[in-house]
């Protein structure tokens, strides 16, 4: 089981959006944890803060060189549920706020599929 943290909050509940399919994918620097995931595998994304989670089965894995190529080819609102698809430069702006996105430049980035299987949401 491949388990990761995440930033959730009540105006960007992330993991809800996940469970719900709103968000159809997650969005990550493709750094050595990410590159060593695979379809099929188990992931878990849990948020630090509350412990609320969701794990499920890895359903696709699109690497891209830039957040916006992976933006444009993945759709602003399907990784970012709160801009519409004509706000790239907001999503890549925020995608360049998280911590060590920087490394984007050394290993590109990844767009996660993830089928929901189980989880925890306190607001959900």
């Amino acid at each position: 089981m491949h388990k990761f943290s995440m930033i959730n909050t009540r105006e960007r509940p992330y993991l809800k959006w996940l469970k719900d399919g709103v968000k159809t994918a997650e969005g990550r620097v493709n750094s050595e944890k990410y590159q060593n995931i695979k379809v099929g595998d188990e992931i878990m994304f849990t948020d630090i803060k509350s412990g609320d989670f969701i794990s499920g089965t890895v359903t696709f894995k699109h690497q891209y060189t830039t957040f916006e190529d992976m933006l444009k080819a993945e759709g602003v609102k399907n990784m970012l549920p709160f801009l519409d698809d004509s706000d790239l430069e907001k999503g890549v702006q925020v995608y360049q706020n998280f911590p060590k996105s920087e490394r984007v430049k050394e290993f590109g980035c990844v767009a996660i599929g993830i089928k929901v299987t189980n989880s925890k949401l306190d607001d959900a």
